[in-house]
């Protein structure tokens, strides 16, 4: 073989190998695209090809297809098998997904240990829904040891990302003073401020129910905590929002 063959072979073997990973990643985008764009059918068939390859995007995405129904009947069990799946490759979402459905019995049986060991693996890495349910697991009775200091961890880590229920579950403790929260109304409507401009009517509701119980004073101390409240800031240094645990 000449030098020139091997030169051109060796190019095509470097060619095919970065035109993979492109088609892949193509195949990828093109299907997550579609998923935004509701468009269920030209998902599955880009995505369903990378899943069963192990792609744990494409496999999450095909689970929580599965798992809401979209462009098909709702199946959790095929819904909990993709989850599981993105799940053993540590994509987070995955993990908070099936961790919640091991929590409810949907698709999978009970089992509120691995509900937690799922959850907590997401929430760890830093998902802001997985760090709220870990936070409701450790508040309520799921056949989980309840652990409030626990719960309460988790709910900030969660309100600290601007997850909505988060944030408003952290206001009504801080509105009534429970759970080992000291009572501090101007954070609270700060956090249903914000929960609240970010379109939760739940939040909106709080928020004018309180108003009617505390001074205007308090209404424009809450309104300024929340403008200075900036994304990626932990609540933790908003003036008082450290020191009323």
């Amino acid at each position: 073989m000449t030098h020139s063959a091997t030169r051109l072979i060796n190019l095509l073997l470097l060619t095919a190998l970065i035109a993979v990973p492109f088609t892949a990643n193509a195949g990828l985008n093109e299907g997550l695209a579609a998923y935004d764009r509701a468009e269920y059918a030209t998902v599955l068939k880009e995505l369903t090809p990378l899943a069963e390859k192990g792609n744990a995007k494409a496999q999450y995405r095909l689970g929580k297809m599965f798992n809401l129904g979209q462009g098909m009947p709702p199946d959790k069990k095929e819904a909990a098998k993709w989850f599981h799946m993105a799940a053993q490759q540590g994509l987070a979402e995955a993990q908070g997904a099936l961790g919640y459905l091991c929590l409810v019995g949907e698709g999978v049986s009970q089992n509120s240990d691995l509900a937690l060991e799922w959850t907590r693996k997401a929430a760890e890495q830093g998902d802001a829904t997985a760090q709220f349910n870990l936070s409701v697991m450790h508040g309520e009775q799921f056949g989980i040891r309840k652990n409030p200091a626990e719960s309460l961890k988790w709910l900030r880590k969660a309100a600290d990302q601007r997850h909505v229920e988060a944030m408003n579950t952290l206001g009504s403790l801080y509105e009534k003073g429970k759970a080992g929260v000291k009572r501090n109304p101007v954070l609270a409507y700060m956090l249903f401020d914000v929960a609240a401009e970010k379109g939760d009517a739940a939040a909106a509701a709080k928020r004018k129910a309180l108003e009617k119980n505390i001074s205007a004073s308090d209404i424009r101390a809450g309104k300024e905590l929340a403008r200075q409240w900036r994304p990626g800031t932990s609540l933790a240094k908003v003036p008082g929002g450290g020191t009323s645990f």
